[in-house]
């Protein structure tokens, strides 16, 4: 009766983590922080094809622009999702790029937050 349990826990262990979306986080959100973007990034699946896009964050003041502390990616699709790189900028600077890119014939569907102060 033991048997079947621990084989279907290592068999949840293998299969959950290929069902789980990209997600990432750099830098951490505080108590104090303002949410300083919300934008959605999506491009569109092609049969055969990696799909990429770029996502650029640039506050408009220089002068009062607040410095990035955090940004949160959250991936929507529930598998196949994109992966993302942080490419310039980021948590200690006043502006972010990044790179996203699927997996070959799917698209992208993410959520940035990015957070400063």
């Amino acid at each position: 009766m033991k048997y079947p349990t621990i084989v279907l826990f290592a068999l949840a262990a293998y299969v959950l983590p290929a069902l789980a979306g990209n997600d990432y986080l750099w830098g951490e959100i505080g108590a104090n922080d303002y949410k300083l973007a919300k934008d959605t990034v999506k491009k569109a699946f092609f049969v055969g094809l990696v799909q990429s896009k770029k996502y650029v964050f640039k506050q408009s003041e220089n002068l009062n622009a607040l410095t990035i502390t955090a940004i949160r990616v959250t991936d929507k699709q529930k598998s196949h999702g994109a992966t993302v790189v942080l490419a310039s900028g980021g948590p200690g600077s006043k502006g972010v790029t990044l790179k996203f890119t699927s997996e070959r014939g799917y698209g992208i569907k993410d959520i940035v937050e990015i957070w400063g102060r």
